[in-house]
């Protein structure tokens, strides 16, 4: 769905005059069309990938001060801005939904998004192994740390396009980070404690020492160099996910 240039002027106003007076309910609404405009676009842009893109259960739960947020701005008028070139330029696929979901899971407090993939863009288990040339084994760590995945367990296919995302390092970390937002709505805080401790003692099983010990250290450039940057990466979040929910858990803040 193609959203006219004056539709979008007038949601854009909209949202900013929202921000302004911290107007939560036009707000919420304005968000809402652009979210809804923005997955039938894809859906129409990327109809060689997808069959559809479509938003379920949303549920806002936003404050005043939330909506002022520069980030959370700083998305929203990226989303705009996608809307408004998505039909008239090529944009990578990748890119497009990254943000959309990293949007997505910032402004909402409840729901997910629902991406159904045409069969063609399906990979299985076996061949995204040999495209990442790791073991079947270690593909299915990657789909518990975020590496996108359709159908039931012991039946999961991998879209193409996952594969891609997975191979650089700053896409892989926010998928990674998407992922786990969309899994805390549904874990408490000790449930989520307790599946961090066991990636990480994966992680440090596959590196043979603490994450502290081996690259405690390093800066994300040095880090970014490594040929298992994805990875170490992923286990530094996980150690500081995992001290900041110790510190929730205590009643602290992080």
């Amino acid at each position: 769905m193609r959203m006219s240039t004056m539709t979008l002027k007038l949601t854009e106003e909209q949202i900013e005059q929202a921000i302004l007076e911290q107007d939560v309910v036009r707000y919420e609404k304005e968000s809402l069309f652009l979210m809804n405009n923005l997955a039938v676009s894809m859906s129409e842009v990327y109809d060689d990938i997808l069959l559809y893109v479509m938003p379920k259960k949303v549920k806002f739960n936003l404050k005043p001060v939330v909506i002022n947020n520069a980030e959370l701005t700083n998305l929203l008028r990226e989303m705009m801005e996608i809307t408004t070139k998505i039909h008239e330029e090529q944009m990578d696929f990748n890119n497009v939904k990254i943000k959309f979901e990293t949007w997505f899971y910032q402004i909402t407090s409840e729901g997910r998004l629902v991406f159904d993939y045409d069969i063609r863009e399906l990979m299985s288990i076996t061949q995204a192994s040999k495209e990442l040339g790791v073991s079947r084994q270690m593909i299915y760590k990657y789909i518990d740390r975020g590496l996108e995945a359709v159908g039931e367990k012991g039946q999961q296919k991998i879209p193409k396009h996952a594969i891609e995302a997975w191979r650089n390092p700053v896409m892989a970390f926010q998928i990674q980070w998407n992922y786990q937002m969309k899994r805390i709505r549904t874990q408490t805080i000790d449930e989520r404690i307790e599946m961090i401790n066991e990636q990480i003692n994966e992680y440090e099983q596959q590196f043979g020492d603490s994450f502290y010990k081996l690259f405690g250290n390093y800066t994300d450039e040095e880090i970014d160099q490594s040929s298992e940057s994805v990875d170490i990466f992923d286990w530094k979040e996980l150690e500081e996910e995992k001290r900041n929910l110790l510190i929730r858990r205590k009643g602290g803040e992080a």
